[in-house]
């Protein structure tokens, strides 16, 4: 796995009058409005969301060693400029805490200790790499936490191709790892990784493909689960 230095996370931010409801959304990009932009969504619905949510982007030249990406934000989302040379981004996003109660209201709240008939609470963090040339060699990222790393470089494969990934956790591989092979047109099918982590899945759209995976990890606090949802992203071209 590839190393270079970890982006700062830092502490949860708040979600305003974006906060929706974290279980099942991603973050991916896409071409929105003549914009590369970070879609925070799932199947076919996506959310607006506070800028600042939107943590930090590394990014890596087609040599896969580290540049810089343009970052534009909006009232309520975020997009990028890639130069040409642009190969890889790891994006680090942080949507904030969620209390469910027994009534089934979601609550977006960091103070959870007043809320009555509290059930649990859930942080919501996600990640995603992108692949943005098909001339850069796939690798890994030591601090993305939950990543979905391609055999080959997925732009250079088209609609149907098999697609071999492996899947890690905390940089060692993730036996019988989840993974969503079609975040955006078959979210509930479900195919789990083998016990060295290895899945393959087809590629399924011409345009935007999503892959995912979305796990619930303990945490210090009893009450609450880090829902990680990490993604492997990239568009190709229509035929």
């Amino acid at each position: 796995m590839k190393k270079f230095f970890a982006a700062a996370l830092g502490a949860a931010l708040g979600l305003g009058m974006y906060a929706a409801p974290a279980d099942a959304h991603g973050v991916y990009f896409a071409n929105r409005f003549d914009q590369k932009a970070l879609v925070l969504g799932e199947g076919p619905i996506e959310n607006a969301y506070n800028p600042a949510c939107a943590l930090g982007i590394d990014a890596y030249d087609v040599d896969f060693m580290p540049t810089t990406v343009e970052r534009v934000d909006y009232d309520d989302h975020i997009a990028v400029v890639p130069s040409d040379r642009l190969g890889v981004t790891a994006t680090f996003f942080d949507y904030g805490y969620f209390a469910k109660t027994t009534d089934g209201k979601v609550i977006p709240t960091r103070d959870y200790s007043n809320i009555e008939n509290l059930v649990s609470v859930t942080h919501a963090r996600k990640y995603n790499v992108h692949y943005w040339s098909e001339a850069v060699k796939p690798g890994g990222l030591y601090n993305v936490p939950i990543q979905i790393v391609p055999g080959v470089n997925p732009l250079t494969l088209r609609r149907g191709d098999t697609l071999e990934l492996r899947i890690y956790k905390d940089g060692q591989p993730y036996a019988n790892a989840p993974v969503i092979a079609d975040v955006i047109g078959n979210l509930g099918a479900v195919t789990q990784a083998d016990a060295n982590g290895y899945v393959s899945v087809r590629v399924a759209n011409n345009g935007l493909n999503v892959v995912g995976v979305e796990v619930g990890l303990p945490t210090g606090d009893a009450n609450v689960t880090e829902k990680v949802f990490s993604s492997l992203s990239f568009i190709l071209p229509g035929e």
